[in-house]
């Protein structure tokens, strides 16, 4: 593929050159020239998939494919160039099981039945509920007790939802390590085991998976487990105001969980064998270590880092390209019109003019728009929380989500074995 490097306004004036960066598939960033239009006319939608115009429309009629008005001639429509990709790459595996199975394991398919969280046209809701709604008032624990479906239970006023403190020698030795790891570490020490056991009724495990919910949460601060709320917690700890502690508090609504992906998977691969909850844990905290994942906020915080020590947010973004490197934190899949979880957050920090130069280049250049990872280590610089706070919100909140995807797999009773495909001699 030759890749070719040009100025903002060059490309405001040309083709433009897009940067494609998959929030959770850093090995295929890659930067490609295509038209950055979201939509495209019939004729073109129907030439894409190789279809006539009938079936276009019947394609519109079944909610296949999104239409929108021209700005030119509001008789015509225009059809959703991230619909048409979306069904190219169907038609193209079609209906042969090896194919389907492969696809499924690369933003393909739904391989999974959940009625935990659902992301559709854009918008992420929790149990039928629009997360971006709830991060307007609801706690953390609020959307836990959502998630876990306990229904007017109240997990975390029980007794046993109270972990116990960690020996403060402990506490002080894990105090050095990597996050993730620290919190993996600290975990199994929080003697929660006798209401964590697997084979019991779900509200027999909810008062345990609360105390693990607090105990990540110290674990991630460095600090003992409190009863107070967690964004309360985590404001006191970080030593920040109320308004701060508000902020935090609507990142972890919205981090919550995000349907099957890469960490939620793998707490429910280690659920469907029966581990314990803890177990699910700790594969959630190793999955959410890569950079692939909950890393690419350290990928963030870098650029942002660059970007401070430069003062040109222009240069610092066209000699990355120039070196082949990406824009971390631009664009998901899943959301070709803006990630809503950036959308919501970003405008309720304090303004910041490096930031807002830096969302204004890519959009007009790429058409990308920041990823929650962008808003997380925002917030994080915004507020002047500790280096890692980033990182931290996400692992505390997806904990929530973790548990729920576990609980939901063990009603399942299925254990997840997929097959391979065996390739070798």
């Amino acid at each position: 593929m030759v890749i070719f490097l040009i100025k903002r306004e060059t490309c405001l004036r040309m083709l433009r050159c897009k940067y494609m960066v998959n929030l959770d598939s850093y090995n295929q960033y890659e930067i490609i020239m295509r038209h950055p239009d979201k939509f495209m006319p019939a004729d073109r939608a129907a030439a894409e998939l190789g279809i006539s115009r009938a079936t276009l429309y019947a394609y519109v009629s079944r909610g296949l494919i999104h239409t929108s008005d021209s700005a030119d001639d509001p008789r015509r429509r225009l059809y959703s160039a991230h619909d048409i990709e979306a069904l190219k790459k169907r038609k193209n595996v079609g209906r042969r099981p090896r194919q389907v199975a492969a696809a499924a394991l690369d933003w393909g398919v739904p391989v999974l039945q959940s009625a935990i969280t659902e992301i559709a046209e854009g918008q992420l809701r929790y149990r039928g509920q629009d997360a971006l709604a709830l991060s307007q008032a609801a706690t953390l624990e609020d959307v836990a007790r959502l998630l876990w479906d306990c229904g007017e239970a109240d997990p975390f006023d029980d007794v046993k939802a109270i972990p116990t403190p960690w020996p403060q020698p402990l506490l002080d030795h894990a105090r050095n390590l990597p996050l993730t790891e620290r919190c993996q570490a600290l975990l199994p020490l929080l003697e929660v085991g006798r209401v964590t056991a697997w084979r019991r009724d779900n509200r027999r495990l909810w008062p345990g998976a609360a105390a693990m919910l607090r105990g990540i949460a110290g674990a991630c601060t460095s600090s003992q487990p409190k009863t107070q709320a967690i964004h309360l917690f985590l404001a006191d700890a970080w030593q920040t105001d109320a308004a701060g502690a508000d902020l935090i508090r609507r990142a972890l609504v919205l981090q919550a969980d995000h349907e099957l992906n890469t960490s939620a998977f793998a707490v429910r691969v280690v659920a469907s064998t029966g581990a314990s909850l803890g177990a699910c844990l700790n594969a959630g905290l190793s999955a959410l270590s890569g950079p692939l994942h909950g890393g690419m906020t350290s990928l963030v915080e870098l650029l942002f880092d660059e970007l401070e020590r430069s003062g040109d947010v222009e240069r610092v973004i066209d000699e990355r390209l120039r070196r082949g490197e990406a824009i971390p934190g631009f664009h998901h899949p899943l959301y070709p019109d803006g990630d809503p979880r950036a959308t919501c957050l970003l405008p309720n920090l304090p303004p910041d003019a490096q930031r807002d130069e830096l969302l204004q280049i890519m959009n007009d250049t790429a058409g990308q728009l920041p990823t929650c990872d962008v808003a997380l280590v925002s917030l994080r610089r915004s507020l002047n929380l500790p280096r890692g706070a980033a990182l931290a919100l996400f692992a505390i909140a997806r904990t929530v989500g973790w548990v729920a995807h576990a609980l939901e797999q063990k009603l399942d009773d299925k254990l997840i074995r997929p097959r391979a495909c065996y390739l070798g001699r």
